[in-house]
């Protein structure tokens, strides 16, 4: 089924909408026993893995496709690995060297989806903060694996 950008953006907004109503809390125990509580956390530890190991292959395989990013006021879909272009230069370019994360925490989750909240932080080669940001990040099994589906984020 083919969703134009307009009704992915509706989708996605009601989703962030339901995620900021979820009782506030410091940790996400409550989703402990939820199944895609460790592989939500598994994908995204792996997302930053090869995304600091700049190794754009292995760092294809944690999405799944078609993938959505909200960032910098527009809805982006990347419709296949082959046109996931993380540009590994450009954010040199401003200075970053590596990434990680502050904190993770699922709000919502059942057996196949959990929605984490995240706050990631952009380095320098000398360990001094570039950047940092808080994020959504939709991790689904579909097509026989974990990935993530799609990123809400409010970095550039």
């Amino acid at each position: 089924m083919k969703l134009d950008r307009q009704t992915i953006l509706v989708a996605y907004t009601a989703a962030l909408a339901a995620c900021a109503t979820a009782p506030a809390s410091s940790t996400d125990t409550e989703f402990a026993s939820c199944p895609a509580y460790k592989p939500a956390y598994e994908i995204t530890d792996r997302f930053m893995q090869t995304f600091n190991a700049k190794d754009l292959a292995l760092h294809r395989t944690t999405y799944h496709f078609p993938h959505v990013r909200i960032a910098s006021g527009a809805v982006t879909v990347i419709p296949t690995a082959e046109t996931e272009s993380t540009s590994f230069a450009r954010l040199a370019a401003q200075g970053w060297d590596h990434s990680a994360w502050a904190s993770r925490r699922i709000v919502q989750c059942d057996p196949t989806k959990a929605h984490m909240l995240t706050h990631f932080i952009r380095y320098r080669a000398d360990n001094t903060v570039l950047s940092q940001f808080n994020s959504l990040y939709i991790v689904e099994f579909k097509n026989g694996k974990w990935g993530i589906t799609a990123r809400s984020s409010f970095a550039p």
